[in-house]
């Protein structure tokens, strides 16, 4: 009979212990299910942005002259949009060093965001239809805070549509 009793007294503690185990491993499975859908929300967000920007572009683009403003919609992370041929000269040294440190950044690319850790995987990306040595000559790259509007414009004489 006593040896009953010492088994039920050493069961319930480990039975106790799994439980707490198994609590603890449920609550860090949660936390990365949640954080990976707060990505995929923040990414999803970013790629939202690049597609309507470019469909405003293609829009004053097709119209033979248009000006019209465009609001950033944003991660709160994100403190910089930038407009940059990294070819060429290279006059905004600030924001330049910051696309240049990452390599995650394309030189290929005409658009750039600020910070790359804030966009997921299209920190950069090519933007069709746009005058970039007019939009950076006189700041290349051209940058502009993630809270102010874009003006999207094209004049009747122009081939692309100018950013400012």
């Amino acid at each position: 009979m006593n040896n009953k009793r010492g088994q039920h007294t050493t069961s319930i503690p480990f039975g106790i212990i799994f439980s707490i185990i198994l609590i603890v491993f449920f609550i860090v499975i949660a936390f990365i299910a949640i954080r990976f859908f707060l990505d995929l929300g923040q990414v999803t967000e970013v790629e939202l942005f690049y597609d309507r920007l470019q469909e405003k572009i293609d829009t004053v683009w097709r119209g033979q002259s248009s000006e019209t403003s465009f609001k950033m919609e944003l991660p709160k992370k994100i403190e910089k949009v930038c407009f940059g041929n990294l070819t060429n000269t290279i006059t905004n040294r600030a924001d330049h060093e910051v696309i240049k440190k990452d390599p995650k950044y394309s030189s290929e690319h005409n658009i750039f965001l600020i910070p790359p850790e804030a966009t997921g995987e299209t920190p950069s990306k090519i933007l069709n239809h746009i005058n970039i040595s007019i939009i950076t000559q006189d700041r290349n790259p051209y940058c502009v805070r993630s809270t102010e509007d874009l003006r999207i414009k094209k004049d009747f004489y122009d081939v692309n549509v100018i950013i400012q």
